[in-house]
């Protein structure tokens, strides 16, 4: 059996009819939603890294297949750099923040190729920018919290999702250093990265009672934000 007709044999037979109907739900994408649970995708690139399948017979016909060719970067045994050059190829595909999101994360062991993930701050391609977002914010802003901070915040795409990514990472930010970042949110003329960030913060258990109560004084109306 081809690669090919494994995985759309694959994708029938984990298709999850409601799942589908949660996932339409909650993402935006051009390609069909088969409703697969991502434990089980993440298994099945597994085994697939493990009969050594060559990654450009991976099909790309949906977003589980997209997922799926992530989970097989994220698990081959190929060198990093050549994983990066399959992250290029793979980039295109991804038009939605599950996929994006769900790929990034799984990326550890990237440090060494940072500049890649910071150069897609560069792109034009919203999910492009949100995934050098994510990277940066899942392993490098502990570390670089003020070089991360000042690279994304050159970023101007207007994109919502690309925007609800600098709001996660800022608010992440204020974790590791709540005084460098009140100070930054004070100049963010941003209003709705601005306040995103502030309710991200007043969400998370890890912020103090008194610190999101001087959080919320920095909240401003969009109308304020200068363009």
């Amino acid at each position: 059996m081809q690669v090919s007709e494994m995985i759309k044999d694959f994708i029938k037979q984990e298709g999850d009819a409601k799942k589908v109907i949660f996932d339409m739900g909650i993402i935006s994408t051009k390609y069909e939603i088969n409703g697969i649970k991502t434990k089980t995708l993440e298994n099945f690139a597994k085994k697939l890294v493990k009969i050594d399948v060559d990654f450009y017979q991976l099909p790309r016909d949906n977003y589980e297949e997209i997922v799926l060719s992530g989970f097989f970067i994220v698990y081959s045994k190929l060198p990093i750099k050549e994983k990066i050059n399959l992250l290029k190829f793979l980039l295109p595909f991804i038009d939605n923040w599950g996929a994006c999101d769900t790929i990034v994360v799984r990326l550890k062991g990237f440090e060494n190729e940072k500049e890649f993930f910071y150069s897609l701050l560069k792109s034009e391609e919203p999910y492009e920018i949100r995934f050098g977002i994510v990277w940066l914010l899942r392993f490098q802003l502990k570390d670089n919290l003020k070089n991360v901070i000042t690279e994304i915040d050159k970023v101007k795409n207007q994109d919502y999702y690309v925007k609800m990514a600098k709001a996660w990472c800022y608010s992440e930010a204020f974790i590791y250093d709540y005084n460098f970042m009140y100070k930054f949110l004070q100049n963010l003329d941003d209003a709705f990265v601005r306040n995103k960030t502030i309710q991200k913060v007043c969400d998370s258990y890890r912020v103090s009672k008194e610190e999101k109560e001087n959080l919320k004084k920095l909240r401003i109306k969009e109308k304020q934000s200068r363009e």
